[in-house]
């Protein structure tokens, strides 16, 4: 997963390779786990305690997002990539936003690997920013979710 937060000077990227991901068949939504400490800064210019601290990581240790993914929609006997209209839920600082975005699927036998991206805006959440940021971002975050995989181990 990448977030990146656009400032007014540059953009400040951290990605992490650690996303839990499970899907929970009552709700039929994939639930992606990013402990915020596991966002590494991408680049030089992003400086590290910045995501941490944007996202008050001390109180909120955890960004959590979920991906509406029925499975027979998808239909996980087919290995063509489809992509849908996925109500998207995300939890930033306990603060839940609903969207709706386009998510690529693409399924495998007892596997879905997916990948999206969207954008918020800070003052749409009303998150809580510290100040010493405030001015050097737009309040622009772009989320990009690649390739991440869920696999029903259950079955194998």
């Amino acid at each position: 997963m990448q977030v990146s937060l656009e400032g007014e000077q540059n953009t400040y990227d951290y990605q992490s390779n650690k996303m839990l991901v499970r899907y929970d068949q009552n709700t039929r939504k994939l639930e992606c786990l990013l402990p915020i400490e596991n966002l590494l800064p991408a680049n030089d210019s992003s400086p590290v305690a910045m995501v941490q601290d944007i996202f008050f990581a001390s109180r909120y240790p955890d960004l959590y997002i979920e991906i509406e993914a029925p499975i027979e929609q998808i239909n996980a006997g087919n290995r063509n990539r489809q992509t849908l209209n996925s109500r998207v839920f995300i939890n930033i600082q306990g603060i839940i936003k609903e969207i709706v975005i386009p998510v690529t699927f693409t399924p495998d036998r007892n596997m879905i690997t997916f990948s999206t991206s969207f954008e918020l805006m800070l003052q749409d959440l009303r998150l809580r920013v510290p100040a010493r940021y405030t001015s050097r971002l737009t309040g622009r975050m772009l989320f990009t979710i690649h390739s991440a995989r869920w696999a029903d181990i259950r079955n194998r």
